[in-house]
């Protein structure tokens, strides 16, 4: 058997089996299993920090749909005339923009997370908006308050579902894309013995006629508009992860596909090449490199993650052996002792230098703050730690005043908790909530999570008021003394919490007043101490990467002299 068929792909009823067929074929099997493997991968790291900002189950979704055209159009050779024209016409106008739109929500994902830091950093608080006096002005409101309560991710597909319906790109009942394509493949002869226009034509020339110009369109808009201008929106990002070049990757590798299609399409001159290297295989190079870097940037940055962290745990390692040795005093430790490394990380920084950053608010905590929102896209941690410091100190004053009722403390103390919890740790409620392990944020759950039920449960039976906002309560006055204490917080309802839904119902400021745990049964186990887990874990990830990456690079941007 020749390792190429003569004739090549000539849409004969033969299945093309000679040995590009097959390595074809088998080319399809090894990376199917490869994409399986590393998705099956990227879903158990899932709550890594470093992979689960990035919606991994957006990105899975998005690269398995592609996946199925990329076997399709692998095995268009060895198919030969076996797949139909009709069949390639319903896949580029139908099932195509599916896989498209979900990837570029994936690349969306990058804009709208450094987006939503910038407003972490400033401390935005979203405003509600007075109900109109008609239906439409009161949609409308409620519209704009969705908008701006809602995860910004959220919106963003939420605008992009109703794109692909518009375009096309989802239910055949009401997209009209979809009854264009419907109308177009009845009224061509290319595809049916009954059409009015076009004449009955050979396969290849099937692929040249008008009917494919929607698909040409849609293909335009979304590699030569969209994906630029993205490109353009995201140009100042300067995240550590890579993020931003694996998402440029990923919109270029999708650049080359259409024209390389519609030349092989729709000139002679590349008939010789087509024999072989069928015009939809050129769509193959640029998709497999979305799939690839959809999948494999985030692990590579956990791979490297996972080395940093045996690089600290042999730093510690090597540390209590000088200690046991007498090579270092006896009553240092490492959180007080900045270490050399053996690898490109270089010198270690100490937990005590974080620590004095973020309680002694040294000259380090707002460029760090910033670092951390702009190029770690984790600024929530850092708002976590303030306020659970301050939470902590608070404590300590409010227990120390004279003629202070315990329970009226207690009472206080909890209610700031509970806003602490709802704002930056309950997943249901804060934009971005803190991640940490899953045994400690179940702590906090039995902790505070009745109380926010409670709170949803009360906002649900009383008539809404016309004036409220977002945050559950404004802190009482003097509570915390730092800045920063309103967060953007999500629509909360029992609902919400009790299964993850939305709902349109908010949590006003009367809802959570001083009374609003008069009568709630404070846990017996609720302590100055109830963050210190969460806290210990923050601060870790925080020293781990953020605050060794960060002091490197202020050490690098000072001049030697």
């Amino acid at each position: 058997m020749p390792f190429l068929n003569p004739n090549g792909h000539d849409w004969t009823n033969n299945y093309n089996l000679d040995g590009w067929g097959i390595c074809l074929i088998l080319f399809t099997i090894l990376y199917t299993l490869f994409l399986l493997v590393c998705s099956f991968v990227l879903w158990q790291w899932r709550n890594h920090p470093v992979i689960h900002m990035r919606r991994p189950a957006l990105a899975i979704a998005a690269v398995l749909v592609l996946h199925v055209y990329v076997i399709i159009i692998l095995l268009v050779y060895p198919w030969n005339g076996f797949f139909p024209c009709a069949a390639e016409f319903w896949i580029m106008s139908i099932y195509l923009p599916i896989g498209i739109g979900l990837f570029q929500a994936q690349n969306q994902v990058l804009l709208l997370i450094s987006r939503g830091q910038q407003i972490l950093l400033t401390q935005d608080t979203y405003k509600s908006l007075p109900t109109g006096k008609n239906r439409r002005q009161y949609c409308w409101n409620a519209f704009i308050l969705w908008c701006k309560n809602a995860k910004r991710q959220d919106v963003y597909e939420g605008f992009l579902a109703a794109g692909m319906l518009i375009q096309g790109k989802g239910d055949a009942d009401v997209a009209w894309k979809v009854m264009v394509s419907l109308v177009i493949f009845l009224i061509s002869r290319q595809f049916n013995s009954y059409g009015v226009v076009s004449q009955p034509t050979t396969p290849a020339l099937c692929r040249r006629g008008w009917e494919w110009a929607p698909s040409i369109i849609w293909q335009a808009v979304w590699n030569y508009i969209a994906g630029p201008f993205l490109l353009y929106k995201i140009r100042l990002i300067r995240d550590i992860y890579n993020w931003r070049l694996q998402t440029t990757l990923a919109v270029v590798a999708g650049l080359p596909g259409t024209p390389l299609w519609l030349a092989a399409v729709y000139s002679d001159k590349l008939n010789a090449v087509s024999k072989y290297w069928v015009s939809a295989m050129w769509f193959a190079p640029g998709l497999i490199a979305m799939q690839l870097v959809a999948i494999l940037g985030p692990l590579s940055q956990v791979y490297k993650s996972k080395i940093a962290q045996k690089e600290t745990d042999q730093v510690l390692l090597e540390f209590a052996d000088k200690k046991n040795n007498g090579t270092v005093p006896p009553d240092a430790s490492v959180t007080t002792t900045s270490i050399k490394t053996g690898s490109s990380r270089g010198m270690m920084f100490n937990m005590e230098s974080l620590d004095n950053c973020l309680n002694m608010k040294t000259s380090d905590y707002e460029p760090f703050h910033q670092f951390c929102a702009k190029k770690c896209f984790n600024s929530e941690n850092v708002i976590f730690l303030d306020k659970a410091i301050s939470f902590k100190r608070e404590w300590t004053r409010i227990f120390n005043v004279p003629h202070q009722s315990i329970n009226s403390a207690r009472q206080t103390m909890y209610r700031v908790a509970v806003n602490i919890y709802l704002t930056l740790i309950n997943d249901d409620t804060a934009n971005y909530a803190i991640n940490i392990e899953g045994h400690i944020k179940k702590e906090l759950h039995s902790l505070f999570r009745a109380a926010a039920t409670s709170i949803a449960s009360r906002r649900t039976s009383t008539p809404q008021s016309p004036n409220f906002q977002v945050t559950p309560w404004d802190e009482a006055p003097g509570l915390f003394t730092n800045p920063g204490n309103d967060h953007p917080l999500r629509p909360l309802t029992r609902h919400s919490i009790d299964k993850g839904s939305s709902s349109t119902y908010l949590v006003s400021q009367t809802d959570v007043s001083d009374d609003s745990f008069a009568d709630f049964p404070i846990p017996a186990t609720f302590s100055d101490a109830c963050f210190d887990r969460a806290m210990a874990s923050v601060k870790h990830m925080l020293w781990q990467q953020p605050w060794q990456e960060y002091m490197r690079s202020r050490r690098e941007s000072i001049p030697s002299a």
